[in-house]
């Protein structure tokens, strides 16, 4: 036969090869056990990086960060997975010098250093950072909702308990008024003594379940994964997880800093983020996009007090009556404080709502106004102004000014999401719990950061970096 032959699995070797010649020398693999050589893991916090003289011999935490590091760039994350990887793959018998640690040690090492590896993941930013990586001074922020590790069908809202509540309360009504009438007949009944207590069980869960929500000052709780929220989440609709922070540099495309959030929206993260982000790379002054769903007035003027400039689109107000005159068809007169309306009219300031953050501008007599009917129903047209609309004006003005902020933002803030959730294929958490799931994050952070390092200058100068 005239095909490429194989080995023969039976002949011996005089010299068998080295474990360096499973690896080529431009592997990215090389990159990991480079990047977790040169930290320093007792300072980070890692359990075990200083053994103890007696005692049976712990592993180097320092060779677990790095199959969990190998594991989430090649799409393995459960601890079984990446044992059996141990034993067959060549490039994690480099990787580990032919270590095979079990699954329970892979496992309790992510659930005992959870700080320490977040640590880990900021370090490596910061060496990015020191060597001239994080040129920019833009990034980009955003949000996006990862699965927790249990089904959406496990976690029971407020009004889903009290409608179960009321189904059970009536099927045990019944049952009584049946026991009240066999009395009265002097009929036996069948106690079905197995569907009561089955009843009763579920009660006492119901019960269970209200105060866990009562407790935590919320309207919804599984059993399976008390500090995961149900969130809704575009094309997947409503699912159970945590709402992902990422601040991404714009020029290099890395994440600065991430957080893991149980928000169910993103109002309140713009400052945070943004401060956050500013603080990791070192700079006075910082230009951050985000998409409407940041639109804050209050924290839009803090960054701008803190030297940080932002770019966010304002949120639309829905069900408005565009058959109406806008907001925007009403001029405003800083000088007076006070709006005019297209008539001519004045709007005066009649008072704050405290608990919206708005002042109110009302005038009264439209009634006798021509263009009422394209302005209000009402006899009163009221019109609200923020107390940081300024705030707003000034971050609108930026995205008129330069519209491609917008297509900007998208490029650099929605690639590691897509990263992470396809080619890393990080769509649903392994770990449940905060500290579990914070975990993952920062393992899957730092691997997506060595990837686009990796993309952007190569594994040579890498090496050449880290050496």
């Amino acid at each position: 036969m005239r095909h490429i032959q194989g080995e023969n699995r039976h002949q011996t070797s005089l010299l068998p090869p080295s474990l360096e010649d499973f690896v080529a020398a431009d592997h990215p693999v090389r990159v990991i056990d480079a990047l977790v050589d040169k930290l320093d893991l007792a300072s980070l916090g890692f359990a075990k990086a200083v053994p103890k003289e007696t005692g049976r011999k712990p592993y180097d935490p320092g060779d677990l960060l790095k199959l969990y590091v190998y594991g989430y760039v090649n799409q393995v994350t459960t601890s079984r997975r990446l044992e059996r990887e141990c034993h067959r793959n060549l490039e994690v018998l480099w990787l580990l010098r032919r270590l095979a640690p079990d699954f329970k040690t892979i496992a309790d090492f992510r659930k005992d250093n959870g700080p320490a590896i977040g640590q880990a993941c900021r370090t490596f930013v910061q060496f990015c950072r020191h060597a001239g990586l994080l040129g920019s001074r833009l990034v980009a922020i955003d949000g996006s909702k990862f699965k927790a590790a249990a089904s959406k069908d496990q976690a029971l809202t407020r009004k889903q308990l009290n409608r179960d509540r009321a189904k059970i309360e009536q099927r045990v009504a019944r049952y009584l008024e049946r026991l009240d009438e066999a009395d009265l007949e002097d009929a036996e009944v069948d106690l079905e003594r197995d569907r009561v207590q089955v009843a009763l069980q579920r009660l006492e869960q119901l019960e269970g379940y209200e105060q866990a929500m009562d407790a935590g000052r919320r309207n919804e709780h599984c059993a399976t994964e008390p500090e995961a929220r149900l969130m809704r989440s575009g094309r997947d609709g409503m699912v159970l997880g945590y709402n992902l922070q990422s601040a991404v540099d714009g020029d290099s495309g890395l994440i600065v800093h991430h957080e893991v959030t149980q928000e169910t929206g993103d109002n309140r993260q713009l400052q945070p983020m943004a401060e956050r982000a500013k603080a990791e790379l070192g700079s006075d002054e910082l230009v951050v996009l985000a998409d409407a769903g940041y639109s804050n007035g209050e924290q839009l003027a803090n960054c701008e007090a803190q030297g940080i400039t932002a770019a966010v689109p304002r949120r639309v107000v829905p069900n408005s009556n565009k058959a109406c005159y806008q907001k925007s068809d009403f001029n405003f007169d800083p000088k007076h404080n006070r709006y005019q309306c297209p008539a001519g009219q004045v709007l005066r300031y009649s008072g704050d709502d405290k608990r919206r953050k708005l002042h109110l501008f009302k005038r009264s007599g439209c009634n006798q106004c021509p263009l009422q009917p394209h302005c209000t129903k009402a006899n009163t047209r009221t019109i609200t102004r923020h107390f940081h609309e300024a705030a707003f004006e000034r971050s609108e003005a930026r995205l008129q000014a330069d519209p491609s902020l917008r297509i900007q933002r998208m490029t650099i803030a929605e690639r590691p999401f897509a990263m992470l959730k396809q080619a890393m294929a990080l769509r649903r958490f392994v770990c449940r719990g905060m500290a579990g799931v914070r975990s993952e994050m920062a393992i899957a952070v730092t691997g997506y950061n060595l990837k686009q390092m990796i993309s952007r200058i190569g594994v040579p100068q890498m090496l050449a970096l880290l050496a």
